[in-house]
């Protein structure tokens, strides 16, 4: 149950029904329940906004930082748009053993909405944690891969590897949109889906002449994401503590300084996978994947001044490696038969 108080945002946490609570209030002091309700909203935790992100009309995202006592209720422009409307709600409240809420976080998705006549969707969304513990991560298969869900990422540390919830630390692909520029974010991006081959791209425009290391950077960013992988899982449930069963990205890109200009167009995934297990029910596993991003030192100095334009692509192929399948038969019995040593006698 959530209070509204004021301007803060309050979680109830006591045992007190709804039904109690409303009859209390109906009542008033000729019951004593002033005690009650006194009782009742002192056992509340505040509601802590983790992140506020504002989608745009095209779609792209980006976190905004909240300052203390900051409206942020919906405004409507002069141009008929709505602005700063709730698109998604996550809570994550945690509880402790004893089945109280110890915290409460909030992470609200904002948009942008036009006319009057738009159905609007809104996502609300609740998430129980015990207290202590990890938010669940959201797997991809049980154990092999699940066509279309997308592949379970992350980087190595000294436990093991680290994965982040949240789709967008993701091995990801670049969102084409219309007359998207490579330079000028935000820009949203895609997750890899299992066996769903996918090209997308944007494109580089430089007015001026332009530092080639700068751009070298910043076209590698726009083309692995923020928060690059190092490491793929083999099945889609593959556990965080076995190295073993997580794949490295492969590469060989490697920025050279030298005289000409090399900048990266083109990033392409190459994930190799194989089916593993019985004939009846084989399961998906993902064996290498390799990372190839081509260079081109010509286009930069062509670019810088000349008001051109470059097209920048990145893309993702699954090749399938398994080897035909063959029935496998028990080996045929044999006949391992012993007489005893004087079972011919007296005839022998």
């Amino acid at each position: 149950t959530f209070w509204y108080k004021g301007s803060s945002r309050e979680v109830q946490v006591s045992s007190v029904s709804h039904q109690s609570c409303e009859t209390s209030l109906k009542h008033g002091r000729a019951d004593g329940s002033d005690a009650l309700l006194s009782h009742f909203l002192l056992q509340v935790v505040p509601v802590d906004v983790s992140s506020v992100v504002l989608r745009s009309t095209e779609g792209t995202q980006s976190e905004l930082t909240v300052g203390a006592g900051e409206d942020l209720r919906p405004v409507l422009l002069s141009t008929g748009v709505c602005a700063r409307v709730a698109l998604k709600v996550v809570y994550v409240i945690r509880y402790n053993a004893a089945g109280a809420v110890v915290n409460a976080a909030v992470s609200v998705v904002l948009g942008f909405i036009r006319g009057a006549s738009v159905l609007l969707e809104q996502e609300f969304q609740a998430i129980f944690v015990q207290d202590g513990g990890e938010l669940a991560l959201r797997l991809s298969g049980n154990p092999g891969y699940v066509v279309g869900r997308p592949l379970l990422s992350g980087t190595k540390t000294a436990e093991g590897i680290s994965r982040s919830t949240e789709l967008r630390d993701a091995l990801s692909l670049l969102h084409s949109s219309a007359e998207q520029d490579c330079l000028r974010g935000p820009h949203r991006r895609s997750p890899v889906l299992f066996g769903v081959n996918a090209v997308s791209g944007c494109t580089l425009r430089l007015e001026d002449a332009a530092n080639c290391s700068l751009v070298l950077q910043q076209l590698l960013d726009v083309l692995r994401g923020p928060n690059y992988p190092q490491y793929v899982a083999s099945f889609g449930n593959s556990p965080l503590n076995k190295q073993l069963d997580w794949v490295s990205v492969q590469s060989s890109f490697s920025p050279v300084e030298d005289q000409s200009c090399s900048i990266p167009f083109s990033l392409h995934l190459e994930i190799e996978w194989t089916k593993y297990g019985s004939l009846e029910n084989p399961q998906a596993q993902i064996v290498s994947i390799r990372e190839i991003i081509q260079t081109n030192s010509s286009s930069l100095p062509l670019l810088s001044g000349g008001g051109g334009s470059l097209p920048v692509q990145s893309s993702v192929a699954f090749v399938p490696v398994s080897a035909d399948a063959l029935p496998g038969y028990r080996a045929t019995p044999t006949i391992d038969a012993k007489l005893p040593f004087n079972f011919f006698f007296p005839f022998v």
